[in-house]
């Protein structure tokens, strides 16, 4: 990433968690929250889940609200902050994200959001494993045909995340790069649990 201002190279401060130049000083800030003029009513304890579901692209369903509400007070020993509680709840929901592209996004480490995903599972009875009917929905989603290989495949194997993505890879025409960008991850790591699979095979 390069500066917005001299064009030189940039590095990432973990203190602040954004990139400054390395020549200039100057941080780089991807993105300024713009307020509408009229004025707009805003739930305060929803404005961590607001951020992150509007970042990605999510919507913040009643679902959603009632879920990161409930976690707040199901939680009571661990001192989680709300935006900790926003991104394992955006995770629990959306089981295709990079739990530490929202971590990084929010400012968690990948550790402490892990935590507390591991804990809200446990409140929830969440399981991270898709059932045969989610991922034929997201195939229908994402106007994927790979619905026959996933069933195949589901017969010997538990569809998690790295499962379901290299069924897709291997049923379609998709490039490494495009299903990479459609779970949140690296190409390497697509490559490599498609690898792990085909050896299966």
């Amino acid at each position: 990433m390069s500066c917005l201002r001299c064009e030189k190279a940039t590095s990432l401060n973990k203190k602040i968690n954004l990139y400054v130049c390395n020549d200039c000083g100057l941080i780089n800030v991807s993105r300024i929250i713009a307020v509408n003029e009229k004025a707009v009513q805003v739930d305060r304890n929803l404005v961590e889940l607001s951020i992150i579901c509007s970042e990605f692209g999510i919507e913040k369903t009643d679902k959603l609200k009632k879920m990161f509400r409930s976690s707040y007070v199901a939680l009571l020993t661990g001192n989680y902050t709300l935006t900790e509680l926003a991104v394992a709840v955006v995770f629990l929901n959306n089981k295709w994200l990079n739990i530490s592209k929202l971590g990084r996004f929010m400012g968690v480490k990948t550790r402490r959001a892990k935590t507390v995903v591991s804990r809200l599972q446990k409140v929830f009875h969440i399981d991270l494993v898709y059932s045969i009917e989610e991922a034929h929905d997201f195939c229908d989603t994402q106007n994927i045909n790979a619905k026959e290989k996933i069933t195949n495949v589901s017969k010997d194997m538990e569809l998690t995340k790295e499962v379901l993505m290299s069924c897709i890879y291997l049923a379609t025409d998709l490039s490494y790069g495009k299903v990479a960008r459609m779970f949140h991850v690296s190409e390497n790591t697509v490559w490599r649990h498609v690898k792990k699979l085909e050896e299966y095979e």
